[in-house]
């Protein structure tokens, strides 16, 4: 408690301790090293659809199949996963790294 007690009512010593943190602050922003644009790699996609109302079987027929059909078009792809329930279809593409 010593020390605040002395910032406060010493006013020149508060000035001095609030310059130096401030020039901390400086220089540790100028001479911190930076990663500008770092690589993000995004391997996998998960796709989520909806049909209202649709039974698995329906969701299936409408949304999943055709998906994974679009879906084996595309180069690359490592694996895909896929799952219908009522009203929701959900595919999980795998790319190669």
């Amino acid at each position: 408690m010593g020390f605040y007690r002395k910032l406060i009512d010493n006013h020149p010593l508060a000035n001095i301790a609030f310059a130096l943190v401030l020039i901390g602050g400086v220089l540790t922003y100028v001479l911190m090293p930076r990663a500008q644009d770092p690589e993000i790699n995004f391997n996998w996609v998960n796709i989520i659809t909806v049909l209202p109302g649709a039974s698995a079987e329906d969701v299936e027929q409408e949304l999943t199949s055709p998906l994974e059909d679009a879906i084996a078009q595309v180069k690359d792809i490592k694996y895909v996963s896929s799952s219908s329930r009522e009203n929701l279809s959900s595919i999980l593409v795998r790319f190669n790294e």
